[in-house]
């Protein structure tokens, strides 16, 4: 399991730093528009390129914000649910969205196999983007991979509360849902958050 859990979070952080590396190109291109207008030459095609980085900064970082439980959270009924079936309700919730992201993942390559052969192109800057399409499914496939390290989680933990889905304590990149999975590099992370909570609780 320690294992499934490092392998997911190294293609997860993958996929964050090359949105974060997006990013910057996004904001740098905004201020050297925004710059260049100012002096009569705006950057030709900025509009267009800004919608291509947002897809791409959205699609590649969703994984690491659902490991890191990072979205809002709605909790209505299941406070109320008994401790085996708040589990088995998660583990089917990740399961169904795992399965959801993956058909998502094929028909969006399908349809950029389709719009390449078909020679479709941007229409600023007549770039090929279906190839950014292929970035996007795989951004959605890392969100998947995420969902079905979850749903494993949920059904072979010894543990079975799983009021870790929507609270408890987040350590690091360690999300509540697997507090008990700690990393080699993390312990010492760990181990400084709690020295610091102590000295904050002494005075």
């Amino acid at each position: 399991m320690n294992k499934l859990v490092r392998l997911e979070r190294y293609l997860c952080l993958a996929g964050l730093w090359i949105a974060a590396v997006l990013l910057c190109a996004l904001v740098l291109l905004s201020g050297l528009n925004v710059f260049g207008r100012i002096f009569g030459h705006p950057i030709g095609g900025s509009y267009e390129l800004s919608g291509f980085l947002g897809a791409l900064i959205a699609a590649l970082a969703l994984a690491d914000t659902q490991r890191k439980r990072g979205h809002v959270e709605l909790d209505m009924f299941t406070k109320q649910y008994k401790p085996i079936v708040k589990r088995l309700v998660g583990a089917f919730n990740m399961l169904f969205g795992f399965l959801l992201l993956l058909v998502l993942a094929i028909q969006q390559v399908n349809r950029a196999k389709r719009l390449l052969a078909a020679g479709e192109l941007s229409e600023t800057l007549r770039l090929p983007y279906p190839w950014l399409m292929y970035i996007c499914a795989g951004g959605l496939l890392l969100l998947a991979c995420a969902y079905l390290t979850d749903c494993v989680y949920l059904l072979t933990r010894k543990d079975p509360d799983t009021e870790a889905l929507t609270s408890g304590e987040r350590n690091g990149v360690v999300t509540s849902i697997r507090n008990d999975v700690v990393l080699p590099n993390e312990k010492d992370d760990k181990k400084a958050s709690e020295a610091i909570e102590s000295k904050e609780d002494a005075k």
